[in-house]
């Protein structure tokens, strides 16, 4: 459906070098909980007060549960509490503070450009953001999964991926129903990947 800019080559050297040290791993564990949150977050601000489909109610949840397992993952390595998400406890600076903001403002303005209705924007923005992201995690579970095996890690990301994976295929559904869909998401794969790459830079 979508040009797809994967970084697994990357990626996979960092996270061999998170999982090796418990320190640095605790914060990646943060780090994803953080931004499982912030998506669930901004799922529930998409959401109208009244017209809410169960499919959008199932994906907050889900993702709230993902922030939480990866925090409770913190504890089979680290005695150390991660009780928030300051600054200090994450991996990747303001720049994964800001992760899905920037995206989103650079997709809803984006889609402002292409003349998109005000009313319109919100879900169009959901769905296209939401898209872009769960193919990265896609990505990104599936191989740190992959390196947690071969470390022989006490940490579990496979329920997160497999429900990551029915997230994606849901998003595809609803761009299908979005007039210029594919067009779009694939502008918006494209700031992500230009968002991802400035991310890795940071992380390493």
């Amino acid at each position: 459906m979508t040009t797809f800019v994967s970084f697994v080559q990357a990626l996979k050297p960092l996270l061999t070098w998170f999982v090796a040290s418990n320190e640095l791993h605790a914060k990646w564990l943060n780090t994803l909980s953080y931004l499982e949150n912030c998506g669930a977050r901004k799922i529930a601000a998409c959401e109208h007060p009244t017209l809410v489909k169960e499919e959008m109610l199932k994906h907050a949840a889900e993702e709230f549960r993902h922030a939480h397992h990866l925090k409770r993952q913190i504890k089979k390595i680290s005695d150390e509490t991660m009780e928030d998400y300051s600054l200090g406890t994450l991996l990747g600076g303001k720049l994964t503070l800001q992760y899905l903001n920037i995206l989103d403002l650079k997709t809803s303005r984006y889609l402002k450009e292409k003349g998109l209705p005000e009313n319109a924007i919100r879900e169009a923005s959901y769905l296209l953001v939401t898209y872009a992201i769960e193919l990265r995690a896609s990505e990104l579970y599936h191989l740190y999964d992959e390196v947690l095996k071969e470390a022989n890690s006490k940490v579990a990301v496979k329920s997160i991926l497999l429900e990551e994976k029915e997230h994606l295929e849901e998003m595809k559904e609803g761009l299908l129903k979005l007039p210029l869909g594919d067009i779009y998401a694939e502008q918006v794969c494209k700031f992500e990947a230009e968002l991802c790459r400035k991310w890795i830079f940071v992380l390493a």
